[in-house]
């Protein structure tokens, strides 16, 4: 083969691999929205990341756990854009929105009032829910808005019941988050959390990092969330705890309860219990993952796609 040859089929497959790397690349979402809404008298904007055709009348959302954003559902979003208008928000605190004045605004009611913003602005009538741990929360409060109708839920790592081991792990390390001298520090102490979200290429775990932190105009990096998110949580855990016992009973939409193998936040019994006092769920446990599952798998957005219908 002369020199020419196999400098162009060098080429040729160097375009070849590239091609492949961009069809293997997690998309991005398709547009993003500013919504407004108001906590105390005071206006504030969340950030929702939207996939799939505005026109589409089956709508699905996506909320996301406390430390989080709407950024880990791309995933799931680009696996389901065909089939739905897909809209992932930040919630307040957290990724692209607004941050705010307190942390004792902090809480699931006000995250439920920037969610009915969401769903009235976007137009948004029938809605399916995904929710992982705080999202799914969220989503409990939301099946009573008699506004907006959520038909099928999907709970991911949560319970009524939360295990205080979970609580006591959460409490030590959330909002209390360092500043790091640059990405390759936080992205090592960011893998150690995100560990437990279960098994994941190694182009997924930087996904969820790049999409959690920012770097700031001195240069370093920090995470995209507000820390009073953490003094929020250990106010929240000083308090009694509520009983979420009969709300989760009186949701009627089906459920589909999913449970990392290793959580300590939702104990088997707690499962089971659930079960047992909502006739219409089903659950399915997802093997090497703990708290909570990242959604990124195949068998578990096949098992999620059957679900949802």
């Amino acid at each position: 083969m002369s020199c020419n040859a196999r400098n162009l089929a060098s080429m040729l497959e160097h375009c070849r691999n590239h091609r492949a790397l961009e069809r293997a690349m997690i998309p991005n979402p398709h547009r993003q929205h500013r919504v407004a809404f108001s906590v105390d008298g005071e206006q504030r904007r969340m950030a929702v990341h939207e996939w799939g055709d505005t026109r589409n009348p089956r709508v699905l959302v996506c909320a996301h756990g406390v430390t989080r954003n709407g950024r880990d559902f791309d995933v799931i979003a680009d696996a389901f854009c065909n089939d739905y208008r897909v809209l992932c928000p930040d919630f307040p605190g957290r990724g692209e929105s607004d941050w705010l004045a307190t942390a004792e605004q902090y809480v699931i009611p006000n995250y439920a009032i920037a969610t009915r913003a969401m769903l009235h602005d976007l137009g948004v009538q029938r809605y399916d829910w995904i929710g992982t741990s705080m999202g799914a929360l969220i989503g409990m409060v939301m099946t009573l808005d008699p506004a907006h109708s959520m038909q099928r839920f999907v709970v991911n790592d949560i319970g009524p019941t939360i295990e205080r081991v979970a609580l006591d792990r959460i409490s030590e390390t959330i909002g209390r988050w360092p500043v790091f001298p640059d990405y390759p520090a936080l992205a090592a102490a960011l893998s150690t959390t995100i560990a437990s979200f279960g098994p994941l290429s190694d182009e997924q775990l930087q996904h969820l990092i790049k999409t959690s932190c920012q770097r700031r105009i001195d240069g370093q990096w920090e995470m995209k969330a507000d820390p009073k998110i953490g003094d929020a949580f250990r106010i929240a855990y000083a308090q009694p705890p509520v009983d979420l016992w009969p709300l989760w009973q009186s949701i009627t939409q089906p459920t589909l309860i999913l449970r990392g193998a290793n959580s300590d936040l939702l104990s088997p019994e707690t499962l089971e219990k659930m079960l047992v006092s909502h006739s219409h769920s089903q659950s399915v446990t997802i093997g090497n993952t703990g708290h909570a599952p990242a959604l990124m798998d195949a068998p578990t957005i096949a098992r999620i796609k059957k679900f949802l219908g």
